[in-house]
C-alpha cells in the first residue's frame, strides 16, 4: 500500500474541512456575565460608592479623622488634600485646549452667566421663600444651599459626560477651568514640562488620586460633623428638602441651558439673529453639563477656608448641599449620556443624508452625456 497522498486524497480532505463549521469562542457564563456589569458600574460609580463609605467610617470611628483628632486632620488631611486637589487639578488640563477655546466667547458668556448668576439669585429666591413662609429648616441649610449653588462648574465630571455624550469637550474643560485661579502654578508646570506631565499623569493615575483626596477631605468634613453632634440638629424635613431642592436646581440648570443655547423660535421663519446665535447641539451639551454642574473639590476646600474659625461640625452641615447636589448630578448626568448622544447622532445622521442625497450618482451623469 502507497504512502504517497493522491490528488484525490488532498480534495476530499479539503471537502472535509470546508464542510465543518467555524470555530467559535465559548460564550460567557453567567457568573463571568455579572461579573463583567458589575466591574463597568464600579468603574462608573466607583466615586459614589467611596463616598459611601466614607460617611461611614465617619459615623463609626469620628475621633480618627476628626480635627485635633487621632492623626491630626487639620493639617494632614485638610491642607494635604487641599493642595493635591488643586495642585493635580491644574496640572491635569491641557493648556492647548484651553488656548483653542478661548476665543468661543459667546459659550463662555452664556456658561458663566448661568452657572454664576442665574443658578445662585434663583436659589436666594428659593431660600427667601422658605423663610418668609416660616419653613421648618435649619438655618444652616439655607447657607449651604447659598454656597453650593455659587461654586464654580465641576472639573472633571462635566468634560467626562460631555465627551461621552460627543458634546464640545474642549469647550467644557475650558469653563471648568476659567474661574480656578489658584491652579495657574499646575498649568504653568504643565506648560514648561508637557511630556513629563504627561507621563507623571499617566503613570500615577493623577485623576484617581485627585479624587482620593477629596474623599479623604470629605471623610475629614464628615468626622468632625458626627464628633461635634452637628448632623444630629438635622431633622428628616431638612434631608429631604435638601436631595429635592438639589434635584430641581440641577434640572432646572439643564433646561435653562439647552433652552438659551438652541433657542426655539415660535413662528415659520426665524430671524437672521436666531439662526446666528443657536449653537450647535454639541456645543449644546458642553453648555449644559458646564453650566447646570456644581463642583465639590473646589467647594468643600472654599467652605474648610471660609469657615474655618466657625465649629468644625458647622462645615460639616454647610457642606452637605453641595455633596448631595454633587451626587444628583453624577447620578442624572449619567442617564442623560445615551439620551443625549442619540440627540447628536441624529442630527449628525440628517447632515449625511442630507449630503447624500445633493450628490447626483455617476450613472445619471453618464446617461445625461450620452
Amino acid at each position: 500500500m502507497s504512502s504517497t497522498v493522491t490528488e484525490t486524497d488532498l480534495k476530499q480532505e479539503e471537502i472535509d474541512l470546508s464542510n465543518q463549521e467555524p470555530y467559535k469562542q465559548p460564550e460567557p457564563s453567567r457568573r463571568q456575565a455579572i461579573q463583567k456589569k458589575a466591574y463597568a458600574l464600579f468603574l462608573r460609580y466607583w466615586f459614589l460608592l467611596g463616598l459611601a463609605i466614607v460617611i461611614g467610617l465617619a459615623w463609626a470611628f469620628p475621633q480618627v479623622g476628626k480635627a485635633n483628632g487621632d492623626i491630626q486632620a487639620q493639617y494632614t488631611v485638610k491642607w494635604g488634600a487641599v493642595i493635591i486637589i488643586f495642585l493635580l487639578s491644574g496640572l491635569g488640563l491641557e493648556v492647548s485646549v484651553m488656548l483653542k477655546t478661548i476665543l468661543r466667547w459667546r459659550l463662555h458668556v452664556v456658561v458663566q452667566f448661568i452657572n454664576f448668576i442665574l443658578l445662585p439669585f434663583l436659589m436666594y429666591g428659593i431660600v427667601r421663600f422658605f423663610i418668609t413662609v416660616h419653613a421648618d429648616l435649619d438655618m444652616t441649610v439655607y447657607k449651604g444651599w447659598m454656597i453650593a449653588l455659587s461654586t464654580s462648574t465641576t472639573v472633571s465630571s462635566n468634560a467626562i459626560m460631555t465627551r461621552n455624550a460627543n458634546g464640545n469637550d474642549g469647550a467644557a474643560l475650558f469653563n471648568a477651568a476659567l474661574v480656578l485661579a489658584p491652579l495657574v502654578l499646575g498649568q504653568l508646570i504643565r506648560y514648561l514640562f508637557p511630556v513629563r506631565v504627561k507621563y507623571l499623569a499617566a503613570k500615577f493615575k493623577f485623576p484617581i488620586i485627585n479624587s482620593l483626596a477629596l474623599l479623604c477631605l470629605v471623610w475629614s468634613v464628615f468626622c468632625d460633623g458626627v464628633a461635634s453632634d452637628a448632623f444630629t440638629k438635622m431633622t428628616a424635613v431638612d434631608i429631604v428638602a435638601i436631595i429635592f431642592v438639589d434635584i430641581f436646581m440641577y434640572l432646572f440648570g439643564c433646561a435653562a441651558c439647552l433652552f438659551v443655547a438652541r433657542l426655539p423660535w415660535p413662528l415659520k421663519e426665524e430671524p437672521q439673529w436666531v439662526t446666528r446665535w443657536r449653537f450647535s447641539k454639541k456645543d449644546s451639551v458642553a453648555i449644559m453639563y458646564c453650566g447646570a454642574t456644581k463642583t465639590v473639590s473646589m467647594g468643600i476646600p472654599l467652605i474648610n477656608v471660609l469657615y474655618s474659625s466657625s465649629s468644625y461640625g458647622v462645615v460639616g452641615v454647610l457642606s452637605l448641599p453641595l455633596l448631595m447636589y454633587h451626587i444628583c448630578q453624577l447620578f442624572i448626568g449619567n442617564f442623560q449620556v445615551p439620551l443625549l448622544k442619540r440627540w447628536i447622532e441624529a442630527d449628525e445622521e440628517d447632515s449625511c443624508s442630507e449630503a447624500t442625497q445633493d450628490v447626483i450618482p455617476l450613472s445619471t451623469i453618464r446617461k445625461r452625456g450620452n
